[in-house]
């Protein structure tokens, strides 16, 4: 496992968890394919080949993982690891050994279960009495994966390049951070980067990660922390609004669109200037100025919905709205009243949130939450695309209202590199530079190996 903000000398071997122990999976079936070698070793290091287009599934029991093999005879230890012995020259789409029913957007809207395509050697491991499984692969194979894991296939090359130069910086800077008691670097969701293996690998990601081999975002001779989203919602985001630290100076907010576009709304100081903002239809790159929703589809990735980036709606009767909130809060509420905008960051996001409700006693009480991540995830079943928003209440004025209608912008936290902004920018013919420079200001892209 790497430390974070080490600047390599060499293309680093790294360790991607893709089963995590809150999984809670106590059997992963894989699928070899239909040529290569793979070895099966135990935790003794003895070996095995594995036969090709066959099933194998992997059951923990206690502290050890039993392995059925495909005439049903059994294997037990308390480690094993599938060994990814081919040539390198078979890389490529969809290669590697399949992993079924993979957790992909956990805790998002978008969670669901995919067959995932792995490249390098698979561990299984015992972590406290749960199962983990870690990808151990090279660093530039898994940024290939991650371009188009986050984005589709069929963006064009300056972003998947842009894309490719973030993803790696965000990884050095990042490594072992989120997950260091699992012993890797990096897990393969949305809280670190989606990696999803060579399930959408294209020659085109392939490329994207060769022409900037090694190549990483600096700043005053540290790797930057190139922190993206989907869709920023047309002002970009600071770091130290959304995460705890000093404020990062290559971290600006600005309207992301084209130099000396201004806005009525902006800078947003006031709750009138943010419905001014979030009512209208500004000229920024992740507008439909630059890209029609009904063109988005094709360059999103696998993962992500049909729906509205740049502006959406939510809709909640009262009933539906206190259901959520108790089950995520805990709070003994039987009518919600109002919430509150208590403070918001550059963009619009609220980052301070003030809930009003009434208690079955018939008092009135409030609870305030604090952060983008907790709103988000306070307000919906599984996450809220951002906490740029207003909300609207129906009837207006009510004591106890009906309805609420969450109007919002954007999706993810909005610091850094904005993806659809960037895919605007690069279908409008901007470089691989004028996208990053734009989105992370004044830095520098240097090859380090």
């Amino acid at each position: 496992m790497m430390e974070p903000g080490t600047i390599p000398q060499k293309e680093p071997i790294i360790k991607v968890a893709i089963v995590l122990p809150d999984d809670n999976f106590k059997k992963i079936v894989i699928n070899t394919p239909e040529n290569g070698r793979y070895v099966l070793v135990d935790g003794c290091g003895v070996s095995v080949d594995l036969l090709l287009n066959e099933r194998y599934e992997f059951h923990l029991d206690d502290n050890e993982i039993v392995v059925v093999l495909p005439n049903k005879e059994t294997l037990r230890s308390s480690k094993w690891v599938i060994k990814d012995d081919n040539n390198p020259a078979l890389f490529g789409p969809r290669y590697g050994i399949k992993v079924k029913n993979v957790i992909i957007g956990r805790r998002f809207h978008w969670r669901k279960l995919m067959d995932m395509y792995v490249p390098g050697d698979v561990a299984f491991c015992v972590h406290n009495g749960h199962l983990l499984v870690i990808n151990e692969l090279s660093l530039e194979k898994y940024i290939m994966c991650v371009a188009t894991s986050e984005m589709g296939a069929k963006c064009p090359k300056s972003f998947l390049e842009a894309l490719t130069i973030a993803a790696r910086s965000w990884f050095l800077a990042n490594t072992g951070v989120k997950h260091k008691e699992l012993g890797v670097d990096v897990c393969n969701d949305d809280c670190c980067q989606r990696y999803q293996g060579t399930t959408f690998l294209t020659k085109e990601s392939i490329d994207s990660a060769s022409c900037t081999y090694g190549k990483i975002l600096f700043y005053d001779d540290k790797i930057v922390d190139a922190r993206y989203s989907k869709s920023c919602g047309g002002i970009i985001e600071t770091y130290h609004n959304i995460w705890d630290g000093d404020p990062i100076p290559y971290s600006k907010s600005k309207i992301d669109g084209p130099p000396g576009y201004s806005h009525p709304g902006y800078p947003i100081d006031s709750e009138d200037k943010f419905l001014l903002w979030l009512n209208d239809k500004p000229q920024t790159y992740c507008s439909s100025y630059y890209i029609p929703e009904k063109e988005l589809a094709k360059y999103l990735g696998g993962v992500d919905v049909e729906s509205r980036y740049f502006r959406w709606l939510v809709n909640y009767s009262q009933q539906q709205l206190n259901e959520v909130v108790k089950s995520k809060l805990g709070i003994n509420s039987k009518f919600i009243l109002d919430m509150i905008a208590l403070n918001r960051g550059a963009s619009g996001r609220i980052t301070k949130l003030q809930i009003d409700y009434m208690n079955f006693k018939g008092e009135k009480d409030s609870v305030v939450l604090d952060g983008e991540s907790k709103i988000r995830n306070s307000l919906s079943k599984k996450f809220l695309y951002s906490s740029a928003f207003y909300v609207e209440k129906k009837p207006n004025g009510s004591d106890i209202p009906r309805e609420f209608t969450i109007k919002g912008a954007g999706w993810g936290h909005g610091v850094g590199m904005c993806q659809i902004g960037a895919l605007g920018m690069s279908l409008k013919g901007f470089t691989v530079e004028d996208i990053l420079y734009h989105y992370y200001t004044n830095t520098e892209i240097v090859k380090v190996y």
